[in-house]
């Protein structure tokens, strides 16, 4: 199945900007649960549904929400860490008693691991996303109205 170019850049850019959003509310702690739950299960839909709205994508089929899904949950991850990986790490040498000590500890452990541990979320990420796509488009095929099909009067006689 090829993607195609425009909307691959367009929910690429979209997914992106989700993820580095979300990175910098996470640093939040009142709101870090909520944009981390929006993170791994609800990227995917919000996303989905915008360009479904603003009309970017077309009718889609389970399958196709389903690859969506995941090629936004792993975009809005590595989003996510390019944003929140950094501030958290300051965060962590400048007040060592915080939450976020154990991110500026794996950052001292090696770059490699550090990257290693993203990609592998995002993967993570990437699974969950798919499944909320995958109900997303599920959900949408049944809501919306469908184009009507070309109605033809041939009577077949034996």
């Amino acid at each position: 199945m090829l993607l195609k170019e425009l909307l691959f850049k367009q929910m690429s850019i979209l997914s992106g900007l989700l993820g580095l959003i979300l990175g910098v509310l996470t640093i939040i702690p009142f709101i870090c649960n909520f944009s981390f739950f929006a993170l791994f299960v609800m990227a995917a839909p919000i996303i989905m549904i915008y360009m479904k709205k603003m009309q970017m994508m077309g009718i889609l089929d389970i399958r196709q929400g389903a690859m969506y899904g995941a090629i936004i949950g792993f975009v809005s991850f590595l989003g996510f860490s390019i944003s929140f990986v950094p501030l958290a790490t300051i965060i962590g040498f400048i007040y060592k008693g915080s939450y976020y000590l154990g991110v500026s500890l794996l950052f001292r452990s090696g770059f490699f691991v550090l990257i290693m541990m993203i990609f592998f979320v995002a993967l993570l990420s990437a699974l969950m996303n798919s499944f909320s796509g995958l109900v997303t488009m599920y959900i949408y095929n049944q809501i919306e109205a469908k184009p009507e099909e070309s109605q033809t009067d041939i009577e077949i006689k034996e």
